[in-house]
């Protein structure tokens, strides 16, 4: 285990305690503390013969006065030539291209698990020494699961299905393209086909990328380690462990209590003016937003207790992304869901003045790429399959 900023939040001091407690295998070695190293820099553990061993690197998460995080390819440079292992992973709350250099920098790194930057990769990333780069997304929504075979000279790594799922992805983008250049030759206005074939030159530089992928992939000669990567859903049908569901329970209700809510509707003192002051001249479009996944974006939050979650609510509710909007989930009354002006910008001018007060009338897909930014969403999003639910 790697100690991360919701741990080190605690203390420093707490954790430890922590981890005697319930025998934590933290590992951390650029975490400096007083001089030293409040956990050990690395472990190592058998499996099938082999030796593993296990590195720890923080980023930015020391938050104790009395802490800081040492320079870390130097100090995992250091804690790796201690080891003897067959195989050295690193658990990383890093930035992605700090893990990368790193990697560059020390060739005996085989694998980073990156736990800091919320992305996902069903398919490992290659690292500049040959190794690999895992994630398995955010808020703990799946696990991921790697199993790995030795290749005897092998100097590289190489996720077995990584051909097959590139060229899946790759006929995917083709076909996402194919229908928009029919729907460009069909638009009518000036304004929707330049939207369409931004889209569509979106799906064109995903293509290139993978392609150029597939072809430095093909283009390595020599044995591979082989691995099989995997991320598995923590849906509903995986039970909770009870005790720790009570625990984020009594945690939800707490932080319920302790929010301050506001008495003043978030209406009466910004630029929004709440769907419901839409639906007047615009019944048919509220009729069909009422409809959407949209409409129900605060409901799903209530629905598990989550809608004091700072992490959470502002992709939930209207105007959370704009100066003058609720930056706090005790201030979005009037705002719950996502409303009109999410997308159309805020209302409350155009209501006073529909001549006058203008709004967007064809949001730019960057509107919803605000929340849909392939971290928070575990990269489902996509604007061709996306934009069709919404139009009204």
């Amino acid at each position: 285990m790697l100690p991360g900023v919701g741990d080190l939040a605690l203390g420093v001091a707490r954790v430890q305690e922590l981890a005697v407690a319930h025998s934590l295998p933290y590992v951390a070695a650029n975490l400096e503390c007083d001089r030293e190293l409040p956990f050990p820099a690395s472990r190592v553990v058998e499996r099938g013969g082999r030796k593993v061993g296990i590195v720890g690197v923080v980023g930015n998460a020391a938050k104790d006065p009395a802490c800081r995080a040492l320079e870390p390819i130097a100090a995992a440079r250091a804690a790796i030539d201690a080891l003897d292992a067959d195989v050295v992973v690193v658990l990383s709350g890093q930035k992605t291209e700090e893990d990368a250099a790193l990697a560059a920098a020390i060739p005996r790194v085989s694998l980073i698990v990156n736990g800091q930057e919320r992305q996902q990769l069903e398919v490992p990333r290659t690292l500049p020494n040959g190794g690999l780069l895992l994630a398995s997304g955010s808020r703990g929504k799946q696990l991921g699961t790697l199993s790995f075979t030795l290749t005897p000279g092998a100097a590289r790594w190489r996720d077995v299905k990584v051909l097959t799922q590139y060229e899946d992805q790759r006929q995917s983008y083709i076909k996402r393209r194919t229908e928009l250049d029919t729907r460009i030759a069909a638009a009518a206005d000036a304004p929707t086909k330049d939207r369409l074939q931004k889209q569509a030159d979106f799906m064109g530089k995903k293509i290139a990328e993978i392609e150029a992928t597939v072809a430095a992939e093909v283009a390595r000669t020599g044995p591979t380690h082989e691995v099989r990567n995997s991320l598995v859903d923590m849906g509903e049908e995986i039970q909770d462990h009870p005790a720790t569901a009570a625990l984020v329970s009594a945690a939800k209700m707490a932080i319920a209590k302790a929010e301050t809510i506001s008495t003043v509707s978030a209406v009466a003192t910004g630029p929004f003016s709440g769907s419901g002051a839409c639906a007047g001249c615009h019944a048919e479009q509220t009729a069909q937003w009422a409809s959407t996944g949209h409409a129900r974006a605060w409901a799903t939050l209530v629905a598990t207790g989550s809608e004091r979650d700072r992490a959470c609510f502002s992709c939930h509710v209207t105007g959370a992304m704009h100066p003058e909007g609720p930056h706090d989930p005790g201030a979005v009354a009037g705002l719950e869901a996502v409303g009109c002006e999410a997308c159309h910008g805020p209302g409350k001018a155009h209501v006073a003045n529909p001549v006058g007060g203008t709004m967007i009338a064809k949001p730019d897909v960057t509107v919803c790429t605000e929340c849909h930014d392939g971290k928070q969403d575990e990269g489902r999003f996509d604007a061709a399959t996306y934009f069709p639910k919404i139009v009204h």
